[in-house]
């Protein structure tokens, strides 16, 4: 019991002492769903999206971050049982304008999965959600959501540096599977119109206590906070300018933001620059390519204390989006038999 209770003061002090236990990622504005699960179905697509982020390129143990997300508008039209998702692409070009954001109710399921490790100690997540979006007047839409699933908190054995060869009592206490499993839980309001996203969102949300071989610490999974604003600046019918600002709280931790922009190119690639508070700026770009799919990359440059023990923090990020595809061999036959039985129908008339 003293050895676990030893380890779990260390893990305690990891816990507290990092205070923000989230991930970090630049690219919130591609993805606002990730942090927040009332922003999924902004526009009437479906959207899938794959990312990694790999900090501190140059040190050992350096953090690492996957994640994976989909989310779609699932309402269905009245009289219609087609999806309500938009018709997408019929110019048929291979670099795309992204959607338009779209006003109205509408029914949003998503789902998400990510891993974080940094050195020996890794969270695992899976989580569901549902949103709902509802009218506030012709220019305005108001969304809630919430998610629920399953995390996982622990520490892997195998990439523990012992400074005390064949230590018994760490040997002992990973034995054990020093793992947590435990519910989770994230909520989400969502305000927005064609230009304006307004995102407040909450993670982490039953606050559960640390518990490891059934012994319980004084550290928790905290509550985070995060508030998102962007509006889109039309300079002229090509480019489009974006300012943005992302705050972020915990417990124990000094408030965290994020200021900048993104500069957009017809609505079909843009460039981003942002500043983090005392960490970091970011650099990064974007594009629609091959009719469905966007990349984007960003790199972060640390201005930290710690800058010269780490080269910066690279992030890619692969999407892919989806909706309605018009089959327009049948609209045509449905035309032609529909002429036809109106030129019968006349004839029987006569």
């Amino acid at each position: 019991m003293k050895k676990t209770l030893t380890l779990l003061s260390i893990l305690t002090v990891v816990l507290t002492a990092t205070a923000q236990q989230e991930l970090q990622f630049s690219q919130v504005l591609s993805n606002p769903y990730f942090f927040n699960p009332a922003a999924g179905g902004l526009s009437n697509i479906g959207e899938v999206y794959l990312s990694q982020r790999t900090q501190w390129t140059n040190i050992a143990g350096r953090p690492l971050s996957f994640y994976g997300t989909i989310n779609s508008v699932i309402d269905t039209k009245k009289g219609d049982d087609q999806f309500a998702l938009q018709e997408l692409y019929t110019d048929r070009k291979s670099i795309y304008k992204t959607p338009d954001r779209t006003l109205g109710t509408k029914h949003v399921l998503g789902a998400k999965m990510f891993t974080d490790q940094i050195g020996p100690f890794s969270k695992n997540s899976v989580q569901a959600s549902y949103a709902y979006h509802l009218p506030l007047s012709p220019d305005w839409n108001l969304g809630a959501g919430l998610g629920l699933g399953w995390s996982n908190f622990g520490i892997d054995e195998n990439k523990a540096i012992l400074t005390e060869a064949g230590d018994y009592a760490f040997i002992s206490y990973a034995a054990n599977s020093p793992r947590q499993n435990y519910i989770d839980a994230s909520a989400g309001l969502v305000l927005y119109s064609k230009d304006l996203l307004l995102s407040l969102a909450t993670t982490q949300l039953m606050n559960t206590t640390a518990t490891f071989d059934g012994v319980t610490s004084n550290s928790k999974y905290n509550r985070h906070y995060t508030a998102m604003l962007s509006y889109r600046l039309a300079l002229n019918s090509t480019y489009t300018l974006e300012p943005l600002f992302i705050a972020k709280s915990v417990k124990n931790a000094p408030l965290s933001y994020d200021a900048g922009f993104r500069f957009h190119y017809q609505n079909m690639g843009f460039f981003s620059a942002t500043y983090r508070n005392q960490n970091a700026l970011s650099f990064g770009i974007g594009l629609n390519v091959l009719k469905n799919f966007r990349i984007c990359y960003s790199y972060d440059l640390s201005i930290a204390k710690t800058r010269s023990f780490g080269a910066g923090s690279h992030e890619l990020m692969l999407g892919l989006i989806f909706g309605h595809k018009r089959n327009l061999s049948k609209e045509f036959e449905k035309d032609e038999r529909e002429r036809k039985q109106k030129e019968i129908e006349s004839q029987e008339d006569i």
